[in-house]
């Protein structure tokens, strides 16, 4: 028995791996620049450092910007499966993001909150 589970386990194993050389693109909105292969994020010259479910839920945003995500979009990004952690959790990971990003949430610059729906990172064109 316990032999099946291993040669199961190994079979299973290269269909889930991913390619090292797939690309994704660093992104660059308003003055931040956040490369997600590196889990670098630049505020114009300032180098910000984030939590790696920080820089998962700013790329999140930022790769949409304009766009509304959903809650539960970003908590399964983040792994979070339990409505009742996840929310409370979202919300610690974004208050942090804020602060290290010098964003006000009653004036944001970056992120705002769409009121029972879930977040949206701001384009630059917008006032």
């Amino acid at each position: 028995m316990r032999k099946r589970t291993t040669i199961a386990m190994l079979v299973a194993l290269p269909r889930n791996r991913s390619s090292g050389t797939r690309a994704v693109a660093r992104l660059k909105v308003g003055d931040l620049e956040i490369d997600a292969l590196r889990r670098q994020v630049r505020q114009g010259s300032r180098e910000i450092k984030l939590s790696p479910d920080q820089h998962i839920l700013l790329y999140i945003l930022a790769a949409r910007a304009g766009e509304v995500v959903g809650y539960r979009e970003i908590a399964d990004a983040l792994g979070q499966t339990d409505l009742e952690i996840r929310n409370n959790t979202l919300a610690r990971h974004l208050s942090a993001l804020r602060r290290k990003l010098r964003d006000d949430p009653a004036h944001p610059r970056y992120i705002e909150t769409i009121s029972r729906v879930g977040y949206r990172f701001r384009t630059t064109t917008e006032t």
